[in-house]
């Protein structure tokens, strides 16, 4: 018997008497068919999550091992859940599919030297993405600094996702302070004059001179 029903028995012996039984009852029950609520969106960046509810029921068995009425996901993957009813049978839900997209990992890519003389620049330019954010506050792929600091770049790829990248550290050197010392500024014909420029690494003189100092006649 596989079906629920009344169910007896004639019984019938060689001299062709018969008996028949009482009824006896039989109950079927319909396995459960478990539903899945799902609490938010099945596709998500890293470091999200979305809970999944299994319909009511005496016990719970996910394809994770979680052994809860709710379970909350992270990673991808397809996820259904076997429940026991109080009849105690058994039920699996349709599977479940979750989506979990890698953040993007910025780089930042310098057009030049990082260290440079005040006046100079360079221009710093991020990896692909939709969306740019620099910690400047510019928004454009790339950017031009002229001045000292840390710079990184938070980008938004195709996904939503974001990321964020490592610094990079600029150091713009402040150009030095150049005077020149004269020994005299007014003498006579055939005298001469000793100019001296304030100490440096390296001189060029508009005489085309490369020394501190310099003799003009």
């Amino acid at each position: 018997v596989s079906t629920s029903g009344l169910f007896s028995v004639t019984g019938t012996n060689a001299n062709g008497c018969t008996t028949e039984t009482s009824d006896i009852e039989v109950t079927v029950w319909d396995n459960p068919e478990p539903t899945i609520s799902i609490g938010g969106p099945t596709e998500f960046c890293d470091g999200d999550s979305v809970v999944l509810t299994a319909s009511n029921a005496s016990s719970w068995t996910w394809s994770t091992g979680e052994m809860t009425q709710s379970i909350t996901v992270f990673t991808t993957g397809s996820y259904e859940v076997m429940v026991v009813d109080s009849n105690g049978c058994e039920g699996t839900s349709s599977p479940v599919n979750v989506e979990v997209f890698t953040n993007p990992t910025p780089t930042i890519t310098a057009g030049g030297p990082t260290e440079f003389c005040d006046g100079d620049s360079v221009v710093l330019t991020a990896s692909g993405a939709v969306e740019y954010l620099w910690s400047t506050g510019d928004t454009t792929m790339s950017i031009t600094v002229m001045a000292s600091g840390d710079y990184s770049v938070e980008v938004t790829d195709q996904n939503g996702c974001t990321g964020v990248s490592d610094d990079v550290t600029i150091t713009v050197y402040d150009n030095p302070m150049v005077e020149i010392t004269a020994s005299d500024t007014v003498v006579c014909d055939g005298e001469t004059v000793t100019l001296t420029a304030t100490e440096a690494d390296a001189y060029l003189w508009s005489t085309g001179a490369d020394l501190q100092s310099i003799i003009v006649t």
